[in-house]
């Protein structure tokens, strides 16, 4: 640990520049890329039946980003986002059964980030073998995993890789996708990663069925009801000369 400390400086500070893509900057486009929601034309219904399931790897200090995303998600009109560590492989399975069983027409997606590619592709041909559908599996920047997944996947496969890190060279997809100029620490907020995201996100709800009945609409009435009128006020007697209110039927 000392001789990691005695590196010159220049030599750290180029190290961090081939990681992270650049040192200076943090992406200002990654809150204005942001589609509000009106953009988004799905309805909110349709929105809350998809569920995307963000797997974080190595990075357990949160530094490269991948934690804001699930807010990120949520603000952009999206609320059903789940975020958890490698570790938790079987619980986003029991969750994704769960929810399968309650809702039949919930969408699901699956994201791991860096190592944890093969949690989530060991995950995504699980729950493919227990017949759970998944309308795309994205691995940003994979590293660890291996194999074809163009072969026996009942999904979609989208690799996001930066431009520095090539990590998990023997993982193939259908997609892959490469942000030029962009390392490994800022890719997972990079705006283009929001974007993919967001379409497929996009995508899956527009496959929700909604019912043909207006949502949230108040009746019409064929008849207007009569608008109440205003109450005269009540004129109020004296009482009778004589009156005692301890013995009423006294005059």
């Amino acid at each position: 640990m000392r001789n990691c400390l005695r590196l010159p400086f220049p030599l750290l500070f180029l190290g961090l520049s081939l990681a992270g893509g650049c040192t200076t900057c943090r992406h200002t486009a990654f809150a204005e890329s942001l589609k509000p929601v009106e953009q988004v034309r799905v309805l909110a219904p349709a929105r809350a039946k998809v569920y995307a399931f963000l797997m974080n790897g190595a990075d357990v200090l949160e530094l490269y980003g991948f934690g804001e995303l699930p807010q990120v998600l949520t603000c952009a009109g999206f609320p059903k986002i789940y975020y958890a560590q490698r570790s938790d492989r079987e619980w986003f399975r029991k969750e994704l059964h769960r929810l399968h069983r309650e809702d039949p027409d919930a969408r699901f997606l699956l994201v791991g980030f860096g190592s944890a590619a093969d949690q989530i592709q060991e995950l995504a041909c699980q729950v493919s073998r227990e017949e759970i559908p998944l309308d795309a599996v994205v691995y940003i920047d994979p590293i660890g995993a291996n194999g074809d997944l163009t072969q026996n996947v009942p999904y979609r496969a989208l690799i996001l890789k930066s431009h520095h890190l090539r990590g998990a060279p023997r993982l193939k997809a259908p997609e892959a996708v490469t942000v030029n100029e962009v390392g490994h620490i800022a890719l997972s907020e990079h705006p283009a990663t929001l974007q993919t995201l967001i379409d497929l996100m996009t995508e899956s709800a527009l496959k929700v069925p909604l019912p043909d009945t207006a949502i949230d609409c108040l009746p019409i009435l064929d008849t207007p009801r009569p608008i109440p009128r205003p109450a005269e006020p009540k004129e109020i007697k004296p009482p009778p000369p004589g009156w005692d209110f301890l013995c009423p039927n006294l005059r």
